[in-house]
């Protein structure tokens, strides 16, 4: 081959190389380029894009990477957990405050908490601080249990004692009829009766104890007691005294509608009586 025919073959290879080398990477530019005119979202960029791809100087056009996932999938964010609350704490248990000396009450009534009753009980159960009493009632009648405490002593009861018990409440919320008491074998006990009426009270009988009181129709309406072997005695409302065979007696309350009183104008029981007889266990 003459020196002409290898330098015209060289030439021709080197025009090949320089039109592959130069030639392919502007054509996808200028491609490119037009594609995007193509979907630019306002005229100016459609122009923009198509001047570029006349004039083919975009030649880093088609080396910019096609992103696979352009969006990336963030994972979903969780509220936090709400704390787990704490279970609510059990009612706080009732008992009689310290520096009361003498206390009955009914905690839980009998399946009737209407209907009255006096007579024997066994003793279902008692606290650990002794003044917590359960018992249980003849029959259908369920069980009662009390709060007791006697001359700032516990009753001297344990479970499967025999009692005696009386309990009575009242119909009307207005008109005071209520009795609760119990006493041991040994005589040990505590009662507590409110009773109302639309005239002085009368002849109102202490369970378990056998007195009777009344309220003298006198100023300050003072209560009188009497019972077997005992001399009626009167006494007034806030007055502690003893009644015999260690019997202790308190007025709590001896109220009443004075003189002149519009009585159409009082709601409920115009007069009230309120006392506490207990015996030391």
């Amino acid at each position: 081959m003459t020196s002409y025919g290898r330098w015209d073959a060289s030439a021709g290879i080197i025009a090949l190389a320089l039109a592959v080398g130069c030639d392919s990477p502007e054509r996808q530019a200028a491609e490119a380029a037009r594609n995007s005119s193509e979907v630019a979202v306002t005229a100016e960029q459609k122009q923009l894009w198509q001047d570029a791809a006349d004039r083919g100087d975009t030649p880093g056009l088609q080396r910019v990477p096609v992103l696979e996932d352009p969006v990336a999938q963030r994972a979903r964010s969780q509220a936090p957990a709400a704390p787990s609350q704490p279970a609510p704490a059990p009612a706080p248990q009732i008992t009689i405050p310290e520096g009361v000396r003498n206390e009955i009450r009914i905690l839980v009534y009998p399946n009737d908490p209407f209907a009255s009753y006096t007579g024997p009980a066994r003793v279902a159960s008692v606290d650990k601080t002794g003044e917590r009493i359960e018992l249980t009632l003849p029959g259908k009648l369920g069980t009662l249990t009390l709060l007791v405490r006697v001359d700032t002593k516990q009753l001297a009861v344990m479970a499967g004692d025999m009692v005696d018990v009386a309990y009575r409440a009242r119909q009307l919320p207005q008109v005071p009829n209520d009795v609760i008491a119990i006493r041991t074998a040994g005589g040990g006990g505590i009662a507590h009766v409110m009773q109302g009426g639309n005239a002085p009270v009368q002849n109102v009988a202490i369970p378990l104890f056998n007195f009777t009181v009344g309220q003298r129709d006198e100023p300050g309406l003072p209560v009188q007691i009497s019972g077997p072997n005992l001399k009626p005695m009167d006494l007034a409302m806030g007055q502690v005294s003893p009644v015999g065979s260690g019997v202790m007696v308190r007025i709590l309350g001896s109220t009443g509608v004075q003189q002149g009183t519009n009585v159409g104008q009082v709601e409920g029981a115009r007069f009230t009586v309120n006392l506490m007889v207990w015996r030391v266990p």
